[in-house]
């Protein structure tokens, strides 16, 4: 109950710092224009706070501060008309054609201007980063193909330098969508020798896992992470689920002998199909004899049981501390800024070009639980959450769905061309279907998010 709580708190104010930002940028580039603005929103539902500045603006906090709203009125009504009179305040839809281009883009503008900033500080203060190096790899996957081994440190990605996992993780999806090759240079932990591997990848074989990590998809496990042998997932219809093996049941022994490691296990399964093996599990207090038939893949003859390890973080001595000036740490912030943009943007594209993966958006349940886990971990690596969620709305806000700025936008140059405004009933339909739209897509990312927790 507790953790819940927690999720919901750090999910909450996360999100109120996203909405802050974002409707501060409109309502900041609307003051510099001298605009009338009404009222400046945080959250829905009952008022539980408000105060009204000497322009005129009401300032309002709501119940439930999910949203946020600034409102630039079109007519002179009694509550606002001393202000304009007063401070010879504008109305926007007498604005010129830039200058509310500008007001709609403040929002976006705002968030990547807090994301730079994010990223400045961290860089100021110092980043933690964890080295290359493969500690286990997974059986059943494209790098055990290719032959790669624990204890290698990967230096380049198709030429690109990567110093730390996250980069990498970014240049294989980036490269991914690009190539079907990507070429790995290492070298062995304490050796200046560098070897290099090519992997050929088709990218309909590659599928976002719920960490939309391509570092384990290809059977990577890194340095401080660690595999327990303990189930962590049970794939429907498999071996596994028919004979009843439950979540969190610990393997502790395999055909007679104490478990190993996962490699071995994995290699048993896989060479043994239609065969049957024996396993002692340990669930709650109680140990358990399983003997299992281990079925075939149709398309390839080879063995599958049907359960994924839960794997955890372990205390890592290959960390690194990269710190910079206050210029180099600007630059570097505006670089990873960039990155992430052109990150997001790649799987945005991924995301148009498989439509089934629509089913994989996350949505605010995932927020609040990656948020509170980073902070219980590492208070730099959530600021490095937030200042990818805050790039992420950004260019989110920027899709031509009405509701959205991108919208706004949209509606704005279409009048400018044919020269007056739409008519208001056709606004209110379009602006109903788009509701629409967000909703069921907020409706995926939540089903999505009850499926995973």
């Amino acid at each position: 109950m507790f953790n819940i709580l927690y999720n919901i708190i750090i999910f909450i104010i996360t999100i109120s710092s996203l909405i802050i930002v974002h409707e501060y940028g409109h309502f900041y580039i609307a003051r510099i224009f001298n605009t009338y603005v009404e009222c400046f929103s945080l959250g829905f539902g009952k008022k539980i706070f408000q105060y009204r500045d000497k322009y005129g603006t009401n300032y309002i906090l709501r119940l439930i501060p999910l949203g946020g709203y600034v409102k630039m009125p079109d007519l002179i009504q009694d509550n606002n008309v001393k202000y304009i009179k007063k401070f010879k305040l504008l109305f926007f839809h007498k604005l010129n054609f830039f200058k509310q281009i500008l007001i709609i883009l403040g929002g976006p503008i705002a968030n990547i201007i807090f994301a730079i900033l994010i990223y400045w500080m961290i860089f100021l203060i110092g980043l933690p980063i964890k080295k290359n190096i493969i500690h286990e790899i997974n059986y059943i996957s494209i790098s055990n193909m290719i032959k790669l081994k624990p204890n290698l440190e990967i230096k380049k990605i198709n030429g690109i330098n990567v110093n730390n996992w996250n980069i990498l993780n970014m240049e294989l999806i980036k490269e991914i969508n690009l190539n079907h090759q990507i070429n790995l240079e290492f070298n062995k932990i304490n050796s200046n020798v560098i070897k290099n591997k090519k992997i050929n990848i088709d990218k309909k074989f590659i599928t976002f896992s719920k960490e939309k990590n391509l570092i384990l998809m290809l059977g990577i496990l890194p340095k401080g992470l660690k595999i327990n042998p303990i189930i962590n997932y049970i794939i429907p219809e498999s071996p596994a689920e028919k004979l009843k093996l439950h979540i969190n049941d610990k393997i502790i022994g395999v055909e007679g002998k104490n478990f190993i490691n996962w490699y071995n296990f994995q290699k048993l399964i896989y060479n043994n199909p239609n065969k049957i093996i024996h396993l002692n599990i340990k669930r709650k207090e109680k140990n358990i004899n399983f003997s299992i038939l281990i079925s075939a893949r149709k398309f390839k003859n080879i063995g599958f049981l049907g359960i994924l390890p839960q794997i955890i973080h372990t205390k890592n001595i290959s960390n690194i501390i990269y710190k910079f000036n206050l210029f180099k740490a600007l630059k570097k912030s505006f670089n990873e800024t960039f990155k992430s943009i052109k990150l997001i943007l790649n799987s945005f594209f991924y995301l148009l070009y498989n439509k089934k993966n629509i089913y994989k958006l996350n949505g605010p349940i995932s927020i609040g639980h990656v948020a509170s886990m980073l902070i219980r971990n590492n208070l730099i690596y959530y600021f490095m959450f937030l200042a990818l969620i805050n790039i992420n709305l950004s260019i989110i806000n920027l899709i031509p769905i009405p509701i959205l700025d991108g919208g706004q936008l949209l509606f704005l140059i279409f009048e400018k061309i044919i020269g007056k405004k739409l008519p208001h009933k056709i606004k209110q339909f379009i602006y109903t279907i788009s509701i629409f739209i967000l909703l069921i897509i907020m409706g995926i990312t939540f089903i999505n998010d009850f499926k995973q927790f």
